[in-house]
């Protein structure tokens, strides 16, 4: 069973013109596969930028947070300073008293001439009293 040499070639012909197809088949599924791996690279590198710009803009922001924590601690530490030279609430106290004793409004002081007319009274009952007895 020999086959002529027509149906031979013919054989060859049909199997290259198969492999011919299925060649174009995957050369096509290639150039697919090429054309959505350069869109990830794209979309990859479009997100790339994004979140690095992302990163850049946090980074001034955290930096400007930083410097306000900074210089509110500054402040704080200023205001702690300045307390501790202020008076307390008992030396305040203490003060309230002082000032309450010494005010001639409130206290029962007395002036010079009160008391000169005071001891000018005392000195004539005195008298008084010791030639009436």
């Amino acid at each position: 069973m020999k086959k002529e040499p027509v149906e031979v070639i013919n054989e060859l012909v049909r199997r290259l013109n198969e492999h011919a197809r299925r060649l174009r088949a995957i050369e096509e599924r290639l150039q697919s596969f090429e054309v959505r791996i350069s869109s990830l690279e794209n979309n990859f590198l479009l997100l790339k930028k994004s979140v690095e710009e992302e990163l850049k803009r946090s980074g001034r922001k955290l930096d400007v947070v930083v410097n306000t924590i900074s210089m509110l601690s500054n402040e704080v530490e200023k205001i702690r300073r300045e307390l501790g030279k202020t008076a307390k609430k008992v030396e305040l106290k203490e003060i309230e008293e002082v000032i309450s004793l010494l005010n001639p409004i409130a206290s029962s002081f007395v002036s010079r001439e009160e008391v000169k007319r005071i001891v000018r009274e005392e000195i004539r009952q005195y008298f008084y009293r010791v030639r009436g007895e």
